[in-house]
C-alpha cells in the first residue's frame, strides 16, 4: 500500500532554480529542496503562518479536533491557539478516534499487556510521532468504559453464537486448583468463554457444584446443552448424578488431560521411580548450582548439550529426565574433572552407569503420556483421540515394560494404572465419537464399547428430534461400508479435513450426519479451551473488572487467533456503538 503524502506540502509552492525542484513557503517565501521533515521543522517556526492560523482558527466557529500535546521537541504546539499547530496539519474525527481507540484496547486486552501503558513518556512520544491529532487512551478508559464496551460487544457475539447454535458443550475449569475462580466455556464448531464466578465464599461440595453447573446450564438453555466437561474429583462426580437427574440428555465427562495427569502422577508414586525422581532432582539442583563451572570448563565442546541442561525451572519430570539425558556427558566430565570441585555422593552419581540407564528406562515409561497429554490439550485434539490414545498407551506399555528396570510387581501395577484410568475417563460419548470418526477402525472397539456408543447416539438423536430408527440405519451403513461410503474416494478424504469437514462436506445428506458432527465437537478436554483465561491480570482491579478482563482476552483469541484463520470473527463496531459525548468523542479521563 502507497504511503499517504503529507499534508505539509499543502503549504508550499513548487518552483524551478537552475533546473532544480525547490520548494517555497506561501507564507514568508523561504525555498527548501523536498523534505517532508524540514518543511515541517519550517512550518511551526514561521511567523507568518503563525500569524495566518491563529486568525483561522478564531473566525472558525467550532475545531473538530482536541488539543494534542506534542513533547518530542520537533513539533511543539502552538500557544494561544484553541488547538494546536498539528490541527492544520493531522486531524481526525471522532469517528476514527474512537475507531483507534478501540483498537488500541483490544491489543491491550489481547496481549494482557499493563493498562498503564500509555502512562509511560516513550508510549505516547511514539504515539504522537505515529498519529499527532490523537491521544492514546488513559490508563482510566482502559479499565473503564473501553472494556466495559469491548466486554459488552464479546458477550453479544457470545450470545448470538449460542442461540445459532443447536447443540453446545459446557466446560467447568479450576474447581480443583484451589484458587476460587471458575471459568466456564461454551463449544459448539468453536469454543468460546462464558464467564468466571468466584467460588472463595462456599464449600465445595458436590450440592454446591451441582447447583452452580445448572445455574449455568439453565442460562445457555437447557434444550441446547447436550454435554458437560468437567474434572472427574469425587465431589464432581457425585454432582454429575445430580445434574444428569435434572437433565438427563446430558452426557457428563471427565476432563482427558486431568486423566492422564493423573495416570502419571500414580506411577510417579511407585517406589522405584519415586526414588529416582528424588535423585535426579538432587542433580537438578547441583547443575544449577554449578552452572558457571560447567559452562567454562565444557562451554565450546558441549555448548549445546550446556544450554539443555541450563534451562529454566523443570516443567515435568519428562522434561527434567530428557534435560539431564542432554547433558549426560558433560556432567559425567565434570565428575571426573580433577578441578571441578564436587561432593563425593554427587560425584557418585554422576559416575554410576546404572543411574543413567534408570532414567533412560523411566522415561521410555513416562514420555508417552506425556506426549498423550500434549496431544489432548491441543486446539485440534477430538472427543475419539481419548480411546485412540489410552489404546495405544496400553500398547506402547506393553513394549516398554519388558525392558524396563522397574520389579515384576510394579510393571504389572503400571499397566493396572493405565487400565484404571481409561475406565475412568472413557464414558459412552467417547465411544460414540472414535466410532464416528471416519479416520479409526471401528474394529478395534469392543462389545461393550459398541453397545455404549448406540446409546449415546440414539440419546442425541432423541435430544435433537431425529427418527434414532432411520440414524441407526444410517449408522449401519457407515459402518458397513456401503451406499454413499462404498468407495475408497471418501475415505481416503478423511485424512486431508477434520472429521466435522468431512460429515458436514461430503456426508451432510446421511441421517446420521448431524449426530456425528455434534458428537465430535464435544472438547476432550477442559485445558485446551479454558486455558486463555490463566494469566494473572492486574491485581489493582476490582474483582469484577478482573473477570471482564478475562473474558474479554480469552474471547478475542478464541474469536480471532493469531496463527490461523478462526472459523468465527468479529465484525467491527458499528459509528454508534460505545459511550459518546455530545462532541462526537470518546470521554477522556
Amino acid at each position: 500500500m502507497p504511503r499517504l503524502p503529507s499534508d505539509v506540502w499543502q503549504h508550499f509552492t513548487q518552483v524551478e532554480v537552475n533546473g532544480k525542484p525547490l520548494w517555497t513557503c506561501k507564507y514568508c517565501g523561504k525555498t527548501y529542496v523536498k523534505n517532508a521533515t524540514k518543511l515541517q521543522l519550517h512550518i511551526v517556526k514561521c511567523q507568518q503562518f503563525l500569524q495566518t492560523s491563529e486568525q483561522t482558527a478564531k473566525s472558525s466557529n467550532s475545531v473538530e479536533t482536541q488539543p494534542v500535546s506534542f513533547d518530542t521537541g520537533i513539533l511543539p504546539s502552538v500557544a494561544g491557539s484553541s488547538g494546536t499547530l498539528l490541527d492544520y496539519i493531522d486531524s481526525m474525527d471522532g469517528h476514527s478516534r474512537r475507531t483507534a481507540d478501540e483498537c488500541f484496547a483490544r491489543a491491550v486486552y489481547a496481549t494482557n499487556s499493563p493498562l498503564t501503558l500509555t502512562s509511560n513518556m516513550y508510549w505516547q512520544r511514539f504515539y504522537n510521532i505515529l498519529r499527532p491529532a490523537n491521544k492514546p487512551p488513559t490508563a482510566h478508559a482502559l479499565s473503564t468504559y473501553l472494556l466495559d464496551n469491548e466486554f459488552e460487544r464479546m458477550q453479544a457475539a457470545v450470545k448470538q453464537t449460542i442461540n445459532q447454535t443447536e447443540c453446545i458443550s459446557v466446560i467447568s475449569e479450576g474447581w480443583s486448583n484451589g484458587r476460587g475462580v471458575i471459568n466456564y466455556a461454551v463449544a459448539a464448531s468453536h469454543p468460546l468463554f462464558y464467564k468466571s464466578t468466584d467460588t472463595t465464599e462456599h464449600t465445595r461440595t458436590a450440592a454446591y457444584i451441582a447447583e452452580e453447573l445448572k445455574s449455568v446450564i439453565e442460562e445457555v438453555g437447557p434444550g441446547k446443552v447436550f454435554a458437560l466437561i468437567t474434572d472427574s474429583a469425587a465431589d464432581m462426580e457425585e454432582a454429575w448424578a445430580h445434574v444428569e437427574q435434572t437433565y438427563p440428555h446430558i452426557s457428563t465427562i471427565g476432563c482427558a488431560a486431568q486423566s492422564f495427569n493423573l495416570l502419571l502422577k500414580d506411577i510417579m508414586m511407585l517406589k522405584s521411580l519415586d526414588m529416582l525422581n528424588q535423585i535426579a532432582t538432587q542433580v537438578e539442583k547441583f547443575v544449577k548450582g554449578n552452572r558457571e563451572a560447567l559452562t567454562r570448563i565444557y562451554v565450546s565442546k558441549q555448548n549445546q548439550k550446556m544450554k539443555s541442561i541450563q534451562s529454566k525451572a523443570s516443567c515435568g519430570v519428562v522434561s527434567l529426565y530428557e534435560r539431564l539425558l542432554d547433558g549426560q556427558e558433560s556432567l559425567k566430565e565434570m565428575a571426573s574433572s580433577q578441578s571441578a570441585e564436587i561432593e563425593r555422593e554427587m560425584q557418585r552419581i554422576l559416575l554410576d552407569n546404572m543411574f543413567w540407564e534408570r532414567l533412560s528406562s523411566a522415561l521410555s515409561i513416562l514420555k508417552p503420556i506425556a506426549n498423550a497429554i500434549g496431544k489432548i490439550e491441543g486446539v485440534e485434539a477430538l472427543l475419539s483421540d481419548v480411546v485412540c490414545l489410552f489404546a495405544e498407551l496400553q500398547e506402547e506399555m506393553q513394549t516398554v515394560l519388558p525392558y524396563s528396570l522397574l520389579l515384576q510387581a510394579e510393571e504389572a501395577a503400571v499397566l493396572e494404572l493405565v487400565e484404571k484410568h481409561r475406565k475412568l475417563c472413557q464414558k459412552p460419548l467417547h465411544a460414540a465419537a472414535f466410532m464416528l470418526d471416519p479416520k479409526y477402525d471401528r474394529g478395534a472397539m469392543s462389545g461393550e464399547e459398541v453397545s455404549s456408543a448406540y446409546t449415546a447416539i440414539t440419546t442425541l438423536s432423541d435430544h435433537l428430534g431425529l427418527d434414532s430408527g432411520l440414524v441407526l440405519g444410517s449408522l449401519a451403513t457407515y459402518r458397513t461400508k456401503q451406499g454413499l461410503w462404498k468407495g475408497g474416494g471418501i475415505w481416503q478424504a478423511c485424512k486431508h479435513i477434520s472429521a466435522c469437514t468431512w460429515w458436514n462436506g461430503l456426508c451432510a445428506s446421511e441421517a446420521i450426519a448431524p449426530v456425528a458432527v455434534n458428537i465430535l465437537q464435544v472438547p476432550p478436554s477442559a485445558a485446551s479451551v479454558c486455558k486463555n483465561t490463566k494469566e494473572r491480570v492486574h491485581l489493582a482491579l476490582t474483582d469484577e473488572r478482573q473477570k471482564k478482563l478475562v473474558a474479554v482476552r480469552a474471547n478475542l483469541r478464541l474469536f480471532e487467533e493469531d496463527t490461523e484463520t478462526s472459523p468465527i470473527r468479529l465484525d467491527s463496531d458499528s459509528e454508534e456503538e460505545g459511550v459518546v459525548m455530545d462532541n462526537g468523542d470518546w470521554p477522556r479521563a
